[in-house]
């Protein structure tokens, strides 16, 4: 009876380290089975994602181009308007030696140019003299002066500042040696310098 018992006792442990083992194969397989599903299911996840940033990197990549094409005309754009507005700026630093020069002929000249004809001035030619460049006018080819001004940018701050200078020549003299007293040999842009100083000489033109 007792040795009945015994074997009994044994078979009884031998079933239940099975059945230990089972379940533990079975818990293994569960959990392998969940990593599994977990990865697939992040797997999947990513290349959701991938797919989306894909997406959106080619809509950006579209419209940061389109932008940089936008930025690149507005650039462009100022470019032109500065290069145009330094045009300007030198135009009528020009326009206004002109004007000066034309009011100079015409205080030099209180007794000439009378008439229905207006006067004219013409840029003074280096080592030549008024009186031979007017005669090489079309209409007005008497020469009444010749006269030298310089002035100088911004606004006056006394009443005792030199805003300009002037000369009053003969119509056969005067003598201009210096190219930056010439106006159409100087170089464009001479008008707007600072720190040098300039007589541009001009004749003063009539008509006979």
């Amino acid at each position: 009876s007792s040795g009945i018992n015994a074997e009994y006792g044994e078979h009884f442990q031998l079933s239940i380290s099975k059945m230990k083992l089972t379940q533990v194969a079975l818990i293994v397989a569960c959990v392998s089975l969940t990593h599994g599903e977990i990865l697939a299911t992040l797997r999947g996840d990513i290349e959701e994602l991938a797919e989306k940033f894909t997406s959106v990197f080619n809509d950006t990549s579209g419209v940061i181009e389109e932008l940089q094409k936008t930025i690149g005309g507005i650039v462009a754009s100022l470019d032109e308007i500065k290069v145009a507005q330094a045009q300007k700026d030198m135009d009528l630093a020009w326009q206004s030696l002109h004007m000066a020069a034309a009011a100079a002929c015409r205080g030099s000249t209180p007794e000439g140019g009378k008439g229905p004809w207006s006067n004219s001035v013409i840029p003074k030619e280096n080592n030549k003299k008024c009186i031979d460049q007017c005669k090489r006018n079309k209409d007005r080819k008497v020469c009444k002066a010749e006269v030298a001004l310089t002035g100088y940018p911004g606004k006056a701050t006394s009443y005792t500042q030199k805003v300009g200078y002037f000369y009053n020549y003969e119509c056969d003299g005067g003598w201009n040696g210096d190219i930056n007293h010439n106006e159409v040999a100087a170089e464009e842009g001479t008008i707007l310098e600072t720190g040098k100083t300039a007589y541009y000489r001009f004749c003063c033109c009539a008509k006979p």
